[in-house]
């Protein structure tokens, strides 16, 4: 029987993974060969290249923010189901930007058939604009904007300079 805990634990470090190399064995030992990932602003991500792409894709996005993704800790199994949730944190806080879930279905060798993922709390602090419209297709280059000055620069302020 598989741990649902320790599986979300995996998935979430896959996602954390900065070397390409290691991402790419992490998808083939994750996932199924024609393996689906939906995310909800796009069309269906299918199979391990395309799988891989999309997570170099988040770290071309996220990493240059400082964000890192947690488990939430509440990993649960039903079937060949995993639900989990996860957060998107400012890696030198540990403040939660983003929130969410996914939910796995798991074929029989216990890899990743399909991976739905939801997201619950949308970001503040930067313009969630991932380079695709809600049809799923890209209009432009993803580059978030932040809106809000990184927790780092409010410390740095002196009382009454305006924030910038």
């Amino acid at each position: 029987m598989l741990d649902p805990e320790e599986f979300a634990d995996r998935y979430v470090a896959l996602w954390n993974e900065v070397d390409p190399d290691r991402r790419r064995q992490g998808v083939l030992e994750l996932y199924a060969p024609d393996a689906t990932y939906v995310f909800y602003r796009r069309d269906p991500v299918i199979g391990h290249e395309a799988i891989i792409a999309q997570l170099a894709y988040t770290h071309e996005i996220y990493d240059p923010m400082g964000y890192v993704f947690r488990s939430a800790h509440n990993a649960v199994g039903h079937h060949n189901l995993i639900r989990l949730n996860w957060m998107m944190v400012l890696a030198s806080t540990g403040e939660t930007e983003m929130r969410g879930e996914d939910l796995l279905v798991l074929d029989d060798d216990g890899r990743i058939l399909s991976d739905y993922q939801f997201h619950d709390k949308l970001p503040e602090s930067f313009v969630y604009n991932d380079g695709y419209e809600t049809h799923g297709v890209a209009t432009r280059p993803a580059r978030p904007e932040r809106v809000i000055p990184w927790p780092q620069q409010q410390l740095q302020r002196s009382p009454g300079t305006p924030a910038g």
